[in-house]
């Protein structure tokens, strides 16, 4: 029964330790990309929830901005590797395609993409001063009073 209880406890510690090295790495950003106000940030340990990640780009991420008129910003999770342009391997049957990859161009080596499926939220700031926010399926804006709202601000019915 003791060995039962020392066990249980053993996983618990190692469950919460993990927890904590995962929630409470700080993001870091390894690359930008992009001319102007439109850019491409590379970001290693970014927050796992929206609110986080709104968190961090309005303490942060808007640093790294030049233009506070107008922006366009995409967020990308980044591990640091760059890959190759090349059609993705998809097992059996040969495929062409290479849609998967964002490549930057003001890279010039070979490896200068990153797959597309590591999008994490694009940052949008309009000329009536609001900040649109769009993350894995949710959107936020922000209005220029500094609420921030849940939902689309406009949205098209069609009867």
């Amino acid at each position: 029964m003791k060995v039962r209880i020392f066990i249980v406890f053993i996983v618990t510690l190692v469950i919460i330790q993990l927890f904590y090295m995962l929630s409470f790495k700080t993001p870091k950003v390894l690359a930008i990309h992009g001319l102007g106000s439109n850019k491409d940030l590379l970001i290693k340990n970014m927050p796992f929830t929206d609110s986080n990640k709104i968190k961090w780009w309005d303490n942060n991420g808007v640093k790294l901005i030049s233009s506070s008129q107008t922006y366009y910003v995409s967020v990308w999770n980044f591990d640091g590797k760059y890959q190759k342009l090349t059609p993705k391997n998809s097992g059996w049957f040969p495929d062409h395609d290479i849609d998967y990859l964002l490549c930057f161009n003001d890279i010039k080596a070979e490896e200068n993409c990153i797959d597309k499926e590591n999008w994490m939220m694009d940052i949008i700031k309009a000329k009536d001063g609001y900040i649109y926010y769009r993350l894995d399926g949710n959107e936020y804006y922000r209005k220029p009073s500094g609420e921030l709202i849940d939902g689309e601000r406009f949205k098209t019915t069609i009867k």
